[in-house]
């Protein structure tokens, strides 16, 4: 088995953060709340958060005779009794919250374990010659009204107001995330429990798997946004070249499309992170 893998920011603070144990990967990608709330002593809370499950799953998801999705429930309790430290989190609105989403794969025996909640993607490449995606792009659907917003508006520049977007923007990005973790909205790994066992999970046999690649929507953009390559070319790329390769290919489209004229997105660069899993 080999492992190649790979984050990046433009940010000072890298949002996404993956890791990796003796029979487990995974992938997060933080979202900052959006009401300005920083109660922890990091950088923002998404960096506490993505810290605090990266330490958590190092040290607990490869019990393999607990589910995924007990683990991460146990995991949210601990997660929530420790954040109690900066701020009573039954006080605080969606938009306090900051959030996450997660790809997990975990080879457990003869079977390859796969959690996708939000959409950090997992794609499987079969020995049949098939490519098979795990993903949850409800958030992405809410999203597009404000791609298209941003897309369509070639004075924006001169009303950013937070984080990159406009006043306009911004309500309609607020309004999507009160429906945080609801049936009419979508589930993302935040405060409350009850998101994880959205989350989707499949099993595969080991044996009939060629190779895994995790990825953020930041990296996973090189096919699904930008078009560049075709998915197994991207699968062939990350197998034969440096998955660094990749990352240059995505920052030179989004350095070439400054002006947001041809690729329809939330932010000029987002973070970009992969696992690529050669079996």
């Amino acid at each position: 088995m080999k492992i190649n893998s790979i984050t990046d920011t433009y940010k000072t603070h890298n949002e996404d953060i993956y890791g990796t144990t003796e029979h487990s990967f995974w992938i997060l990608d933080g979202a900052l709340p959006l009401s300005k709330a920083n109660y922890t002593k990091e950088s923002n809370d998404v960096v506490w958060m993505v810290k605090w499950w990266n330490n958590y799953l190092s040290q607990h998801i490869d019990q393999l005779a607990k589910s995924i999705v007990t683990i991460l429930e146990e995991g949210m309790e601990l997660l929530n009794i420790e954040f109690a430290r900066y701020a009573d989190i039954s006080k605080l609105s969606k938009l306090d919250r900051a959030s996450a989403t997660i790809s997990i794969v975990r080879i457990n025996g003869e079977t390859i374990e796969n959690y996708v909640l939000g959409d950090s993607e997992i794609n499987i490449q079969t020995k049949k010659g098939t490519i098979e995606t795990i993903i949850d792009e409800k958030a992405d659907e809410l999203d597009t009204q404000v791609i298209n917003m941003i897309f369509n508006n070639q004075e924006r520049s001169e009303n950013i107001t937070f984080n990159g977007y406009t006043d306009e923007e911004l309500k309609v990005l607020r309004d999507n995330r009160m429906k945080m973790n609801s049936k009419d909205g979508y589930y993302i790994l935040e405060h409350d429990v009850e998101g994880i066992k959205n989350g989707i999970y499949k099993e595969y046999e080991l044996s009939d798997i060629l190779a895994i690649l995790l990825m953020s929507d930041g990296y996973s953009a090189i096919y699904n946004k930008y078009k560049q390559l075709t998915q197994k070319q991207l699968m062939d790329a990350c197998k034969n070249e440096e998955l660094k390769k990749v990352l240059s290919r995505i920052r030179k489209v989004e350095d070439e499309d400054a002006d947001f004229t041809k690729h329809k997105r939330l932010r000029l660069h987002d973070d970009a992170t992969a696992i690529y899993i050669n079996i």
